[in-house]
C-alpha cells in the first residue's frame, strides 16, 4: 500500500501545483479540472479499496487477496485441521463410518457451505446410522491421503471414499526431480499485494491477457506428460497400490471417485482411465470405481465449476456426485453384510 500511496500523493501534489501556478490562466484552468477529476478518482478508489478489503470474497486457484478473504469467511477446520465437524469416538460408536479421503475437491474448495459437498450430500441421504468423516486436505496427493487415513485417531472406518484428481501424480514426479516450476506469483509486482483493489484488477487483467500466467495451460500439459512418463507412472501406480493394500489389510471397503480436468473432461479421459485401471486390476469394478468425465461433460461448464477463476467442482456437480455415490454405497454395504 505504501508504493501506491506515494505514487498517488506525488500525482496529487503535481496537479495541485499546476492548479495554483500563476504563469498561465489556461494551465491553471486545466489543473483545476484535473484536480476535480483526481479527487473523484481518489474517492472512488477509496470506496473500491474498502469494498474489496472488507466486503468482497471469492475462491480462486491462486493466493489472491479475494481468496484470502474467502478462506477467512468460509473455511473453518476442526482440531485435526480438516474442514469438518469435531468428531469424538463416542460420536462414531454404533454407526457405519465412511471416511472421505482426498484433496481440495473432497474438502469443497470454492463451496461456501460444506453441506453442499458430495460427501455431506451423501451423508444426508444415508441418515443418522452413518457418520461421514471428511479428511479432504487441499494439495494432498495419494501419499498424503494414506498418511491422513493412518493417522486418524478414532479407529478404522468401514468404508473409504477416495477422491482422486489428476494432480495426484505430482508427488511421484517430484520424487525424481521433475518439477513443473510454474509459479504464477513469481513475477507479480509487489504493489499488487499492497492493495485489495489493485489485486482484484491485476488478476482480472492478467487472467484475460495472459492465461498461462495463472499456470493453467502449461501446467495441464506438464501433468498429462507425467502420465506418459514411464518412470513417473510406475512410481505413482505403486503409490496407489500402497493405498489399496492399506485399505484392504484393515478390511475397509473402498469406493474411488475420479475427478477429471473440469475445464476439459474429454481431454483428460486417457489419464483418468489409466488411474482407474490400477484399481480395476485389483478387482474393483464399476460399482467401486466412479469415473466422472461423462458426468462433467454432460453439464455446461458454467454449471459444473465454481467460477471462471476457480475450476473446482460446483455445488451442482457435487450434488450429482453425491447421488451417484448413494447408489454405490448401498451395493458396497450389501457386499459387506453378505461377506463378499
Amino acid at each position: 500500500m505504501v508504493v501506491i500511496a506515494v505514487v498517488m500523493v506525488c500525482i496529487g501534489v503535481g496537479i495541485g501545483l499546476l492548479a495554483r501556478q500563476r504563469f498561465s490562466a489556461r494551465l491553471r484552468s486545466v489543473g483545476s479540472g484535473l484536480l476535480v477529476t483526481y479527487v473523484t478518482v481518489l474517492l472512488l478508489m477509496g470506496i473500491g479499496e474498502v469494498y474489496f478489503r472488507y466486503g468482497y470474497a471469492e475462491s480462486d486457484g491462486l493466493p489472491t487477496l479475494a481468496s484470502r478473504n474467502w478462506m477467512a469467511r468460509y473455511w473453518q477446520t476442526n482440531s485435526l485441521g480438516y474442514r469438518d465437524r469435531e468428531w469424538t469416538a463416542a460420536d462414531l460408536e454404533n454407526r457405519t463410518v465412511i471416511a472421505v479421503l482426498g484433496d481440495s475437491f473432497a474438502a469443497g474448495w470454492g463451496i461456501e457451505n460444506p453441506a453442499d459437498r458430495f460427501g455431506d450430500m451423501l451423508a444426508a441421504k444415508l441418515g443418522d446410522g452413518f457418520a461421514m468423516v471428511n479428511m479432504g486436505e487441499p494439495g494432498a496427493s495419494t501419499v498424503e491421503e494414506l498418511e491422513n487415513l493412518q493417522a486418524y485417531p478414532f479407529g478404522t472406518p468401514d468404508v473409504v471414499i477416495l477422491q482422486y484428481y489428476l494432480n495426484d501424480i505430482e508427488t511421484a514426479a517430484l520424487s525424481i526431480g521433475l518439477d513443473p516450476q510454474l509459479n504464477p506469483m513469481a513475477n507479480v509486482p509487489e504493489w499488487v499485494n499492497e492493495s485489495y483493489l489493485a489485486n482484484f484488477l491485476y488478476w482480472r487483467l492478467a487472467g484475460r491477457l495472459q492465461p498461462e500466467q495463472r499456470g493453467t495451460l502449461t501446467y495441464w500439459q506438464w501433468l498429462y506428460s507425467m502420465y506418459d512418463h514411464s518412470a513417473v507412472w510406475a512410481i505413482h501406480a505403486e503409490q496407489i497400490n500402497g493405498l489399496i493394500d492399506a485399505v484392504e489389510s484393515n478390511g475397509i471397503r473402498l469406493i474411488v471417485v475420479l475427478f477429471p480436468n473440469m475445464l476439459d473432461p474429454v481431454g483428460s479421459v486417457p489419464y483418468i482411465d489409466r488411474a482407474a485401471q490400477v484399481f480395476e486390476a485389483r478387482g474393483y469394478d464399476a460399482t467401486h470405481v466412479l469415473k466422472l468425465f461423462d458426468a462433467a461433460e454432460a453439464m455446461p461448464i458454467r454449471e459444473r465449476i465454481v467460477s471462471e477463476r476457480d475450476a473446482h467442482a460446483s455445488a451442482a456437480f457435487n450434488q450429482a456426485v453425491g447421488e451417484m455415490l448413494y447408489e454405490r454405497v448401498g451395493v458396497v454395504m450389501g457386499e459387506q453384510s453378505s461377506g463378499g
